[in-house]
């Protein structure tokens, strides 16, 4: 019959260092059942999360022997609790409806553990089959699927607040080969300059396999994506990138990087996409939602010099904002504390709001840069259209903007490269009522 000893330590152990010649020898101060003690390590509810990988998960515990002579022998047994013992110590104390894996679900690699006398410690391996464990999740998805061990022992003691390993299966999950994001993350690049991109792919486990994939170009991709956001990706011309179009994961290797190299000497200014797809693994599945990276570049004009250029305004205010500022100059004078503002003083001024920039000589624009005013609690651009003119009387709408909340500088490529003398940056939206700002304008042009 098996027994299940509850432990506590006499506080006779506290006199044992102080009574050198005690006529009392070791046995009669410490009762015979504490000489030694077992007990599971990282005992009580563990949650496990199996991967289905066609192969078994192996999941470790120990079993220590400690006490006031652990140097003793001891012997246990590893017990699988009952579905009738499952519920009268948990299911029904906790109201929850637990469920015992069945039997071809789990292997336990020895039930029965001999301690020697140097023995401090055995592990225990307990093998879970994730296919079984998912079919029986599957017919009852409603149960909380577990295995819930005891350490029992006929002739020692073992401590009954840590002999039970309570694991709990959390699902079974199949493993899935992915980029590390699919978000569209435009990076900015000067006109001419090489680029080489490196994108973050891998196996969302630790990866003990050799798994061979193989990436392609889905066009398709960039022109729905262009559709919904209303955007105006290019494709990247052929030969003008190149990545490896198979690549191979090593066991032990969970992320890796793809490298991307773009040429471009062969590009004109402007938006660019290269949507770039696995198109298969050789073990495991795809990502559903991280199957695609969208490599998005933005190839910016030279940066114009705006040293002769001027600026004027329908709406200005030239005193409520500091002497010297609010005007419309001052998004032109490379300051960015000072800032142009809507006037306010005086009354509002109804939306649009318009800057209108003469740069003096006919360039052909391929993008506009807006720079908010450094203030958090005064970003008020919302968004707006730009226009070109070569006469500043009839003028061509080549583009629109939205702006974030932010310091930096937000660059707009124009749908296609438009060429005049006059620019202007229609604001539409305020982020503050009928109030808007700009601390600095830009643009870009060949």
């Amino acid at each position: 019959m098996k027994i299940r000893n509850t432990l506590l330590l006499a506080g006779s152990l506290l006199l044992l260092g102080a009574c050198d010649e005690s006529k009392y020898d070791l046995d009669s101060l410490v009762p015979e059942q504490y000489h030694k003690i077992l007990y599971v390590n990282n005992s009580g509810k563990q949650e496990v999360t199996l991967y289905d990988t066609g192969e078994s998960y192996a999941y470790t515990f120990s079993i220590f022997k400690s006490g006031s002579e652990p140097s003793l022998t001891a012997s246990a047994d590893i017990y699988v609790l009952t579905q009738e013992e499952l519920d009268n110590e948990y299911s029904d104390p906790e109201a929850v409806n637990y469920k015992l894996i069945g039997t071809d679900c789990y292997s336990i690699e020895s039930t029965h553990l001999d301690f020697s006398a140097t023995d401090r410690y055995k592990p225990v391996t307990v093998s879970l089959d994730p296919e079984n464990i998912k079919s029986m999740i599957t017919a009852n998805p409603d149960a909380v699927w577990v295995l819930p061990l005891q350490v029992v022992s006929e002739n020692d003691s073992v401590n009954s607040e840590k002999n039970e390993l309570f694991l709990q299966i959390t699902g079974v999950i199949t493993p899935s080969f992915g980029f590390e994001s699919s978000a569209v993350s435009v990076k900015e690049y000067s006109y001419g300059s090489a680029i080489t991109e490196k994108v973050a792919l891998g196996l969302d486990t630790e990866n003990s396999w050799e798994i061979n994939c193989e990436f392609a170009v889905d066009d398709a991709y960039r022109t729905a994506y262009n559709t919904k956001n209303k955007t105006i990706f290019q494709a990247l011309p052929d030969g003008s990138y190149s990545f490896q179009d198979q690549m191979t994961l090593s066991p032990g290797t969970t992320n890796t990087e793809l490298a991307v190299t773009i040429n471009t000497d062969q590009l004109e200014p402007g938006d660019y996409m290269l949507p770039i797809r696995i198109e298969s693994v050789s073990i495991f599945g795809i990502s559903s939602t991280n199957d695609v990276y969208p490599l998005t570049i933005r190839i910016l004009g030279p940066l114009l010099d705006r040293t002769s250029w001027t600026i004027e305004a329908n709406t200005q205010e030239p005193s409520g904002e500091g002497s010297g500022n609010g005007v419309p100059s001052c998004a032109l004078d490379g300051d960015l504390s000072t800032y142009w503002h809507s006037s306010w003083q005086s009354g509002t001024h109804a939306l649009p709001h318009e800057l209108i920039i003469d740069t003096k000589e006919t360039y052909t624009f391929t993008q506009f840069g807006l720079v908010q005013r450094q203030h958090d609690s005064y970003m008020d651009a919302g968004a707006g259209v730009f226009y070109v003119s070569d006469d500043k009387v009839n003028w061509t709408e080549v583009g629109t903007f939205t702006m974030q909340k932010i310091h930096a500088t937000q660059n707009f490529t124009l749908e296609t490269p438009v060429q005049g003398r006059y620019f202007k940056v229609q604001i539409t939206q305020s982020n503050r009522d009928l109030n808007t700002s700009l601390a600095e304008i830009y643009a870009y042009g060949l």
